[in-house]
């Protein structure tokens, strides 16, 4: 009964996971092919990239955290069987998110909020890095929208058609960019800009099918999908769950933004190596954000059933996949190094500067990273948000962005001077200090959110009678 129950719970889980990552890479390919394709067009294009990126993610991504609030509340909804709320939540995620989009144009308008950070640089740099932002306003509403239709697809265990929209844009993205980027017969050459551009068109076009899909699909009709007026108590309860969710998600790319930012400083090359390993990171991050929504929408089916255990249940299994998984990520980013960064760039310099940390750091960076991600999905299952977002303040704030300074600009300096020496002798010192000590952050958040997550679930699990005796 224990071990049917259990294969039952891990095909549900690795039947929901395999679409969601494929739409997960697809997102994270974006950048990565960015990068690549910039990385060869030029220093200077790969510069613009690697910073108008960190902006933007910075700016979608501290939006999204609200929308995501949708996940846990429609997938409870679910669970309990009260279909034509989750229509009113996702409406009300769809107002939100065109509130959001006019927020999030402010800061993209007017990049030079952003560029007092990021020192001495080519004014032809920050005038490519304000068309790459201004463009991208265009793909903001676009972006968010579609991201309501992900969560509602997420929640209700409904991905395969989403991942097949994630597989034509991957598709147009190359084409796109081969166009814009590198420029043809009848096109300029527009290098990082024409990456922006590429951008906007297919978000476009994946929102205009992604609605198509959920408005001709039968399934989603019990829902009632409709444009309903803004209702404030449902708006509440998603901003009640969603907003510490921004802030994790805030903090965590605001990390990664000031990275890039402090690492500018030390000029072209170190900007180039710090993108790639951010991207590398980016890359493999996409499976434990895969698990973490098919396992927690999963939980909080069972937890809108009151079937706790199950939840219980399936939340543990999920989190050994997760772990299992992550080991073996970091053994094939350890083993295939040299050959990751080729994909990359063929300047040696850059290479030389970050190949112990791509052996070293990221590894382990990646699996305690899996496991703090993997927990803060399972706590929002159980509508938990405002301990992750605490964690990730101090875990990759203080810690991580801190520490990192303080060792790498900082009187810490001469201390890091001799263990940079052993870990990364051809690395800036700013981009090893500030990688080490973000993965010391993950590590004690990735310790501390999973005692939290085990306090929860036998909290919860102790009101139903035990179904696997």
């Amino acid at each position: 009964m224990i071990i049917e129950t259990k294969k039952t719970i891990l095909k549900e889980i690795l039947g929901q996971f395999w679409p969601i990552l494929i739409t997960q890479i697809v997102s994270v390919s974006y950048g990565l092919i960015d990068t690549i394709m910039s990385g060869h067009s030029s220093k200077e294009d790969l510069a613009v990239v690697a910073l108008s990126s960190s902006i933007y993610i910075t700016v979608f991504v501290s939006l999204i955290g609200v929308i995501n609030s949708l996940i846990p509340i429609i997938a409870n909804n679910f669970g309990k069987k009260k279909y034509e709320a989750i229509g009113v939540y996702w409406c009300q995620g769809v107002w939100i998110a065109i509130l959001l989009s006019f927020i999030g144009s402010i800061f993209l308008y007017f990049p030079n909020i952003w560029f007092r950070f990021f020192g001495n640089m080519d004014e032809n740099v920050y005038s490519n890095i304000s068309s790459y932002l201004n463009i991208l306003i265009l793909a903001l509403p676009a972006s968010l929208i579609f991201r309501t239709i992900y969560n509602l697809c997420a929640s209700l265990s409904r991905f395969k058609k989403l991942m097949f929209i994630s597989i034509l844009s991957i598709i147009l993205k190359i084409i796109f960019n081969c166009l814009f980027i590198f420029g043809s017969k009848h096109i300029p050459k527009m290098g990082a800009t024409g990456a922006a551009l590429s951008t906007v068109i297919v978000t476009w076009i994946n929102l205009i099918v992604a609605l198509y899909i959920i408005k001709t699909d039968n399934f989603f009709s019990k829902f009632k999908l409709t444009i309903y007026k803004p209702k404030l108590t449902e708006i509440k309860e998603l901003l009640k769950i969603g907003l510490p969710m921004s802030g994790s998600y805030l903090v965590e790319v605001l990390t990664f933004t000031s990275m890039a930012i402090l690492v500018a400083q030390e000029g072209l090359v170190a900007i180039g190596g710090h993108q790639i390993i951010a991207n590398i990171a980016g890359v493999t991050y996409v499976f434990p954000i895969a698990l973490g929504i098919a396992t927690s929408s999963a939980v909080a089916q069972a937890i809108g059933a009151e079937n706790y255990q199950l939840a219980k249940e399936i939340g543990n299994i999920g989190l050994k996949l997760t772990i299992f998984l992550s080991l073996i990520i970091a053994i094939l980013v350890f083993s295939n190094k040299e050959n990751i960064i080729n994909i990359y760039t063929n300047d040696n310099l850059i290479k030389n500067t970050i190949l112990n940390l791509v052996m070293i750091v990221l590894p382990l960076f990646h699996i305690f990273d899996s496991i703090q991600c993997f927990n803060s999905y399972l706590l929002r299952a159980y509508k938990i948000s405002t301990i992750p977002f605490i964690t990730q303040i101090i875990s990759l704030g203080v810690i991580g962005l801190g520490g990192g300074w303080w060792f790498g600009f900082g009187k810490g300096i001469n201390y890091f001077e001799y263990i940079n020496k052993i870990i990364a002798p051809e690395s800036y010192i700013a981009v090893s200090s500030l990688w080490l000590l973000s993965t010391i952050g993950m590590i004690a958040s990735s310790f501390f959110l999973y005692i939290i997550y085990i306090r929860v679930t036998n909290n919860y699990a102790n009101k139903e009678i035990d179904i696997f005796k």
